[in-house]
């Protein structure tokens, strides 16, 4: 087309990506054959995100996260639950200022790895009688919205808020719940 700009024409209009930790809070629990089990507890967590701006407003990218559970209510101190997910994801975002505010969503899988200790040591090497071990696959679909602060030429932070829907054959995984991520985006 007569007239575009060499901007205009390109594919990808940039990238961007970085390193991110974060924190929520998650509760529920539907372990069929485990003894109750009340979770309502933090978790915490790293991963990062890679992402091509395609648009003016539209990227697409992949990201993955490990998030930890450390549970000690009505369970041995040792106990945890574990998910590692990552996918596809895609967002708009729009410019204000120095703001970069989005929305989007991931779609992949991922693990979860659940070891729970009723009575016992975790420290001392010996055989534990009452425990379940567990790990599962799950269908991620993670709903998203954040902002990038832009605080150079390239450098961005960000603060992200998502619910990770883990759905495996049974349904909708639990426990789940809100989390935050801040950290590090590098722009180009």
């Amino acid at each position: 087309v007569i007239g575009l700009r060499a901007e205009e024409k390109k594919l990808i209009k940039g990238f961007s990506g970085g390193m991110m930790v974060h924190a929520g809070y998650v509760s529920g629990s539907d372990y069929p054959g485990v003894p109750s089990i009340d979770i309502n507890a933090l978790t915490y967590g790293v991963g990062g995100v890679a992402k091509l701006h395609l648009t003016k407003h539209f990227r697409a990218g992949f990201e993955g996260y490990f998030s930890t559970l450390g549970l000690k209510k009505d369970l041995v101190k040792g106990s945890h639950n574990k998910l590692f997910w990552t996918g596809v994801l895609a967002d708009w975002y729009w410019k204000a200022g120095r703001f970069y505010p989005y929305v989007g969503a991931t779609v992949g899988g991922g693990m979860e790895t659940a070891y729970y200790m009723f009575e016992g040591d975790s420290h001392d090497w010996l055989p534990e009688v009452n425990a379940v071990f567990n790990k599962q696959p799950f269908f991620a679909v993670d709903p998203f919205v954040g902002c990038d602060i832009a605080v150079g030429e390239a450098l961005r932070l960000t603060v992200k808020a998502d619910w990770l829907m883990a759905i495996r054959k049974t349904g909708l995984n639990r426990p789940q719940g809100p989390r935050i991520y801040f950290g590090f985006i590098f722009a180009h």
